[in-house]
């Protein structure tokens, strides 16, 4: 079941999301492209800022995963995604989308709490119980702009 994370203060505020040396993993170059006002309407979050969509598949293809994966394929990055925890909705007003509870809209300090995960985590019964990202997002509301990445 889906766990608001967005009362969660960052453990260390003194680590930078990208470690100096480290290559940026996918939950900070999604957050770095959901920035971008220039591609929202090609990838954009949902009204509520707990998930994000994919509006364009082709263009993303071309201009996204080019730019930020190189030779990244979609199949090859849907299985990222999955290897980093999003889920994709299957239903509702959401459908399309991918959601990681540690994945939300101007609190990129969580991400370095997501984890890269192995194949053995069964996500079934997460998927099985899709959450509602708008009532949560009433009761607990984002900022509507990203605090961008540092």
């Amino acid at each position: 079941y889906y766990v608001d994370r967005s009362r969660e203060d960052d453990d260390d505020p003194h680590l930078p999301i990208i470690p100096h040396g480290l290559r940026v993993n996918l939950p900070c170059k999604m957050h770095v492209i959901l920035d971008r006002t220039d591609l929202a309407d090609i990838v954009s979050w949902m009204p509520h800022g707990r998930s994000w969509r994919i509006h364009k598949r082709d263009e993303f293809e071309r201009k996204i995963l080019l730019q930020y994966w190189g030779e990244c394929t979609m199949p090859s990055f849907h299985r990222q995604l999955n290897n980093w925890g999003f889920i994709r909705m299957k239903q509702g007003k959401d459908q399309g989308s991918f959601y990681n509870e540690y994945f939300l809209r101007g609190l990129p300090h969580l991400c370095k709490k997501m984890k890269l995960r192995g194949k053995v985590e069964n996500k079934a019964e997460k998927r099985l119980h899709q959450p509602d990202l708008y009532a949560i997002s009433e009761m607990h509301p984002l900022p509507q702009k990203s605090c961008g990445v540092h």
